[in-house]
């Protein structure tokens, strides 16, 4: 019955979502997909998401199964890319219920140290050369989807070059960076789909969140763009991968200083 009320959820969602908008913050509880990987890719979603938050510029859902917490994300702004490639996005659990971030447990991914952001910055600038004399074409003489193409690229370089996961407030994980193949069995992927749409999947074992029987708990998902680049290493400006790539065009440097954020509540589901 489960099973059935998570594709009849779905399918009603994928009837209406052309005639009404999604919630600003997820409403109903959800089952994971059946076989979900996380890879970066919203296959398994249909591409639907359960809400559309405008403070933050994302499509999310959370889901759970019997093992594991789930969230995909999807950022469909160029401009807010750019601001989760800069500081990441940070995805804060408390399991007291209380708004607080201190006192709950966060992972934030993606980690771009200023190496991989100049290396990205590289990759967008090999794709300039022009054929036949050689030379450099000028970004102002490219159009739209040249330089959407370029950013694209870029922004690639940098995610594959992304190996460690922040964490913060595990009582089981000493560290504060932990490889993205840890032995905690949190997973963190991102991608950016043909439309070059930046979707970003994660998965916590419920035996690390530490809810000591609950089932409710509070979030928060939070873009913390330049004011998160200071982490050990982490920013240094550079290269991001900027550009025109989706809607938008151009950076508003406030906007990508500003962390941006919200909180939801959530109840586990059973299968």
């Amino acid at each position: 019955m489960k099973r059935i009320y998570f594709i009849c959820f779905f399918s009603l969602i994928i009837g209406s979502s052309f005639a009404q908008k999604l919630p600003d913050i997820q409403s109903a509880s959800m089952i994971a997909p059946t076989g979900i990987r996380i890879d970066g890719k919203s296959t398994e979603w249909n591409d639907v998401f359960a809400a559309e938050n405008r403070r933050t510029e994302v499509f999310y859902t959370l889901a759970n199964d019997d093992k594991n917490l789930y969230l995909i994300l999807k950022s469909a702004n160029s401009n807010n890319t750019n601001k989760i490639m800069l500081g990441g996005v940070t995805f804060t659990i408390n399991a007291e219920g209380k708004k607080r971030e201190k006192e709950g447990v966060s992972i934030t991914y993606p980690l771009i140290n200023r190496a991989n952001r100049n290396q990205g910055g590289r990759t967008g600038q090999g794709q300039n050369r022009q054929g036949g004399q050689g030379g450099f074409q000028n970004r102002n003489q490219q159009n739209p989807q040249q330089r959407d193409s370029i950013a694209l690229v870029a922004r690639k370089a940098q995610l594959a070059g992304v190996k460690e996961i922040r964490v913060t407030g595990f009582k089981s994980i000493t560290d504060s960076l932990i490889s993205i193949y840890n032995e905690y069995g949190i997973k963190a992927v991102a991608n950016f789909n043909q439309k070059g749409e930046y979707v970003y999947e994660l998965a916590i074992p419920l035996s690390l969140i530490d809810l000591k029987d609950k089932k409710e708990f509070v979030y928060q998902l939070k873009l913390s763009g330049l004011s998160n680049m200071s982490f050990g290493g982490f920013g240094g400006g550079g290269n991001f991968g900027g550009g025109r790539l989706g809607a938008g065009g151009g950076n508003n440097s406030q906007d990508l200083m500003s962390p941006t954020d919200f909180w939801g509540k959530y109840i586990l589901i059973k299968q």
